[in-house]
């Protein structure tokens, strides 16, 4: 997430968004990794020289391996910028969506309970996934949450408390 600090607005108990640093680690390592061992095949097949429209093989090879890295890590930005959470005093919002907004919102009296999920990786980068079910059978997931626990335990302390309403009568 990329605060997951308190936010000084009285009204807002935690806010972020997913945290897609581990998964860029993880891809740039992956496609490092394939993009040496193409090469390596290239220069042990001895085709690495030839020449396709003016560049050598392992040229093109490097470009392919550049824009696949591009574009694995352009997918987890919009992720990123399309994905927030905020934990209120009294509910919890999560958004999705850049040029269409899907807003869901989870008040106490609504509340289920809550899941953490958290992979292998995400127990060595420290995040996971937290999955706010409502009544009503409605499941919302918060994808890469930094510090799910920590997360967790503050959706359970707000989420937990019971809600009382006074009104004014006339």
């Amino acid at each position: 997430m990329s605060s997951g600090k308190n936010v000084p607005h009285s009204d807002i108990v935690w806010s972020g968004k997913p945290w897609v640093v581990p998964a860029a680690i993880i891809r740039t390592i992956i496609v490092f990794t394939v993009t040496v061992l193409f090469l390596g095949l290239e220069f042990y097949s001895r085709v690495d020289s030839y020449n396709l429209v003016g560049l050598a093989t392992w040229n093109w090879t490097i470009f392919a391996f550049i824009v696949i890295w591009l574009i694995s890590i352009l997918g987890l930005v919009i992720f990123r910028i399309s994905n927030s959470y905020v934990l209120r005093r009294d509910a919890i919002e999560i958004r999705h969506g850049v040029f269409r907004l899907h807003s869901f919102i989870v008040t106490p009296n609504g509340f289920g309970d809550l899941l953490v999920d958290q992979s292998f990786r995400g127990r060595i980068f420290d995040y996971g996934d937290l999955t706010v079910n409502s009544q009503g059978e409605r499941q919302t997931k918060l994808e890469l949450v930094r510090a799910p626990f920590k997360v967790a335990g503050d959706i359970q302390v707000v989420m937990g408390k019971p809600v009382i309403r006074v009104e004014n009568h006339v």
